[in-house]
Parts: C-alpha cells; sequence; structure tokens
C-alpha cells in the first residue's frame, strides 16, 4: 500500500537554497575526489624538479662546487658544505614528496632551499612557487594518496611515545594554519597580478611579475581584487586556472604557466578558506537556509507522518526523495543494516564477507533532520486507526509504504526447501557458503568416488541473474580459489548444473 502526498509549491526562496545546496555538493564532491589528485601531482611535479637537478649535480659534481663557489655562494655557509647539505636536501626530499612520507618534514628544507636559492643566486618565478607550494605541503601536508596519511591512524593509536600528540599537533597546524595559508597565496597572486598591470618591476624578488604578463587585462585586475577578499573564489579561480591553462598550451617551454595553473588548481578544488567573504556568505546561508547546513529547514510538530517499513532499495530510496518534502519519516526495518542483495552470491561463494555488502541504516540518513529510523519486526497494521504495530508498541502515520522487498519461491516444489536454501538474506548466503564449503571438506575426506562425485555436483535452480552469478562464482572457486587446497581430488572437478524452475532437485548438503 502506497499512497503519496499532495504536491506542494516551491517557493522561490526554496528553489534559491536547493541550487545553492546543490552547488555546495558539487563543490564539496569535486574537493573530496579532484582535491588529492590535485595535491598528488603538483608533489610529483616538484619532486621532479628537484630529483633532476640533483642528479645533474651528483653527475658533474666538479661544475655544482664551483657554481656554489662563485655563481652563488651562500655567506654564512662553507661552499662545499652548501653543495652537500643542497644535494642531500634535492634527492632525498624529492623521493619522500613522490611517496608522501614525512612530507611535511621534507617540504621544509625544500622550501627554505627555494628561498636561499631566490635570495642568493638570481630571482626567478619558478623559485617563488616552489616556495609557495613547498608551504602548502608544510601546512597541510601530503593528502590522501600518501603513505603519511595511512601510517597517521596507526601512529594515532600506537603505543610510540608522543606518537598521538606528534598526530594531535600536525592536526592543528593543518586546522589552523591552512585559512592563513590560503588568504596569504589568495593575496600573493592578486598582489602579483595587480604589480604586473601597474608596471611594478622592482618587486620581481618577491612576486612572479614575468609570468604574469600574460594575465593582465582589466579583467583580470578584477578577478585579482575578487581573489584578494575572497569573494566567488572558486569561480575566479577556475577563470585564471582555463587562462593558465591557455598559456601552457600556447607554449609549453613557459614552465612559470604551470606553476600558475597548480596554484589557481588548489583554490578551485580546496577553497578560500575560513578568512574569507566567501566563508562570511556561507555562514549567513546557513543561518538563513538552516538546511544548507544539514539542520531543519521547517519545524517537524504537526506534519504528515510517513511510515515506510523496510530499509531496502525502494524504502530508501522513498525516504532519501523526501529530503526537503515537509513530512516526518520513520523507516522501519527488522535489521539495523541496508543489505545490497545484488552481491550476496559473492558472500555465498566467500568473496566478500558480510559486513561488506551490509551498511548502517543510521548512517545513510544521518544528515537527513526529518527522518528516523526505528528497529522492529512489523507484527500488523491497523489501517482503521492508521497504526503500524511493532509489537506492543503502536506507531501512527498518515501515509504508509510498504516496501517489504519479495522472498524466494519453490513454486510449488516444497520438499526442496531442506536442500536448497533460497538467496535473499545474509543468513541465507551464508548457509549457502557452510553448505559449499563443507561439501568440500566431505570430497576430501571420502574414499568412495561415486559419493565425491555426488558432494561436487552443484545444482542451481533458476537462471536468472542471481542463478547465473552464483553459478560462475562457484565454478571460479574451484577452479581457481581451491585448485592448491585439497590432497585428494582436483576440486575443478566439481560439476555445476544450472537448471530451469522445473528440473527435479537432486540432494545437496
Amino acid at each position: 500500500m502506497v499512497t503519496s502526498a499532495s504536491p506542494r509549491t516551491v517557493s522561490p526562496v526554496t528553489w534559491v537554497a536547493d541550487a545553492i545546496g546543490w552547488i555546495g555538493v558539487v563543490f564539496r564532491f569535486a574537493e573530496r575526489s579532484l582535491g588529492p589528485v590535485v595535491d598528488l601531482l603538483i608533489r610529483l611535479s616538484l619532486a621532479h624538479s628537484f630529483f633532476v637537478s640533483g642528479i645533474l649535480k651528483i653527475s658533474h659534481w666538479d661544475t655544482a662546487l664551483t657554481l656554489s663557489r662563485y655563481e652563488y655562494p651562500v655567506s654564512w655557509m662553507d661552499p662545499v658544505t652548501a653543495a652537500y647539505i643542497g644535494v642531500t636536501i634535492e634527492l632525498l626530499g624529492s623521493i619522500l614528496l613522490t611517496i608522501g612520507l614525512a612530507t611535511r618534514f621534507a617540504a621544509l628544507p625544500m622550501l627554505i632551499l627555494s628561498l636561499v636559492i631566490q635570495l642568493n643566486y638570481k630571482a626567478l618565478d619558478e623559485q617563488l612557487f616552489w616556495t609557495a607550494l613547498f608551504a602548502y605541503f608544510v601546512v597541510r601536508g601530503a593528502g590522501s594518496f600518501s603513505l603519511d596519511r595511512g601510517l597517521s591512524r596507526g601512529l594515532a593509536d600506537s603505543a610510540l611515545p608522543l606518537a598521538a600528540l606528534g598526530v594531535r599537533l600536525l592536526e592543528a597546524v593543518t586546522r589552523y594554519g591552512l585559512p592563513v595559508y590560503k588568504l596569504l597565496l589568495r593575496s600573493w597572486l592578486a598582489a602579483t597580478i595587480i604589480a604586473a598591470w601597474l608596471g611594478l618591476n622592482h618587486l620581481a624578488l618577491l612576486l612572479p611579475l614575468a609570468s604574469a604578463q600574460v594575465l593582465v587585462a582589466p579583467t583580470a585586475v578584477l578577478a585579482a581584487l575578487l581573489l584578494a577578499v575572497g569573494l566567488g573564489t572558486r569561480y575566479v579561480a577556475l577563470g585564471l586556472l582555463g587562462t593558465s591553462l591557455a598559456m601552457a598550451m600556447m607554449d609549453p617551454r613557459t614552465t612559470e604557466s604551470v606553476y600558475w595553473l597548480m596554484a589557481f588548481a588548489l583554490l578551485a578544488v580546496h577553497g578560500p578558506g575560513r578568512l574569507s567573504l566567501d566563508a562570511m556568505i556561507n555562514r549567513l546561508l546557513k543561518r538563513r537556509f538552516p538546511q544548507l547546513d544539514g539542520k531543519p529547514a521547517f519545524s517537524l510538530q504537526g506534519l504528515p507522518r510517513v511510515v515506510i517499513v523496510g530499509a531496502g532499495f525502494g524504502g530508501i530510496a522513498c525516504a532519501t526523495r523526501l529530503v526537503r518534502t515537509p513530512v516526518q519519516i520513520t523507516l522501519i526495518d527488522r535489521h539495523n543494516y541496508h543489505l545490497f542483495q545484488p552481491l550476496l552470491y559473492q558472500v555465498a561463494t566467500t568473496a566478500l564477507s558480510p559486513g561488506d555488502i551490509a551498511a548502517p541504516v543510521r548512517g545513510l540518513f544521518r544528515e537527513q533532520f526529518n527522518a528516523r529510523v526505528l528497529l522492529g519486526t512489523v507484527t500488523a497494521i491497523d489501517t482503521d486507526n492508521r497504526q503500524v504495530l511493532i509489537g506492543e508498541k503502536r506507531e501512527p502515520y498518515d501515509y504508509l509504504v510498504l516496501a517489504t522487498g519479495a522472498a524466494h519461491s519453490y513454486f510449488g516444489h516444497d520438499e526442496w526447501k531442506p536442500y536448497a536454501p533460497g538467496l535473499k538474506r545474509v543468513e541465507d548466503a551464508t548457509e549457502v557458503r557452510r553448505r559449499l564449503l563443507l561439501s568440500f571438506e566431505l570430497a576430501e575426506a571420502t574414499t568412495d568416488l561415486s559419493e565425491r562425485t555426488r558432494l561436487l555436483t552443484f545444482l542451481i535452480v533458476g537462471g536468472g541473474p542471481t542463478g547465473v552469478e552464483l553459478a560462475g562464482a562457484i565454478a571460479e572457486l574451484a577452479r581457481f580459489g581451491m585448485e592448491k587446497d585439497f590432497r585428494s581430488f582436483d576440486p575443478a572437478q566439481a560439476r555445476v548444473i544450472l537448471g530451469p524452475v522445473h528440473t527435479t532437485a537432486a540432494h545437496r548438503r
């Protein structure tokens, strides 16, 4: 029984809130999916530049010593010592940066080295970008695609002295330092574009003015002003990203355009940070439209009550579609998990564990304020009083959705039931797995060839998607998953028979 509520009129204010909400979803998805990729590509690019430099210096060590002594000497360090330290930082730092191990501690000396080269040798735009990008990794860390991310989870719970404290300190550096870094990066890029437009070439030591000349235009200056205050940052960064990409395509030899591309990509993907007008506007919008922050946009008091029985595909789809409808949703299921039934056959053939295809229902509705989840078995429905009975408990409803799924059928052959379990529940899958593995174990123990043949014969009744997938998975398990596990027989001797519904059932353990 499914009864739908009457359609509601969508006000312009709600439409605006929905549009803003969807834009936010797109940006959050881009940050989660593209952010780690952008971070990885920037790390690899920086590591490549420094590794090549280090290899060239080792290959021509005499030349490297000469340059260290005469071309770009460091007044406060012995030239030979400076050469050794520089090469060590370039090689070791680039390797650590590539694999994402101790990334912050590798990026810091590389940042210092970039500054030393910029201030003591020849001012180049490339070196300024090195400094800015290394500073990002000092503050932010390596990102998801790194050894650091995997190790940090274990270190936080390990018994190593000060390990947990160190992890928390680094997290604090990211939490408080990243907004400041983004503010400085935005201001630095904006100052560069404006200074190039004004012709302030005497600032070339601190700003990459040479490569910024291509960006100089009235629209770019306006974009720089917006970038400085953090207004429409992602959109502005995307526009400047397109310009930088065009620069790189027109002249691939201009390496500085690639660094502009990296800087704008960071802002486009990760956003402007908390110290921006965008963040301020976002906070104001969340106050005006609480649903943007996952909070109730309307009071649930007195709203129609929708009760959904069953947390399968239909029940969950119905509940999620009502997220912005002014109704109270109660989702009832006898299990506290949502089962992805199409993969039950993989649980039955040991490819997956039950936990791999069962997701907690409450986690799916954590952000949906107008939905609540109840664990219980519906025993009856009182249609006269509009109540769902869960044992002695009564749950009133205005609209009722029954999405309890389907059960397997023996098509009038109930005598099959002891020998052929269905495949609709986790319990069914684990029972099939138990019988399947037990058959192989008994086949190993027996010396009767006919008995072994019987044990290794599997009949599947029903040639639908589940039957075909299960048959293929059993065959694959026998031929490739157990080929070295048994001594008395070859598991590949197992027979899998996929029969239509009217096929006579054979006894199976």
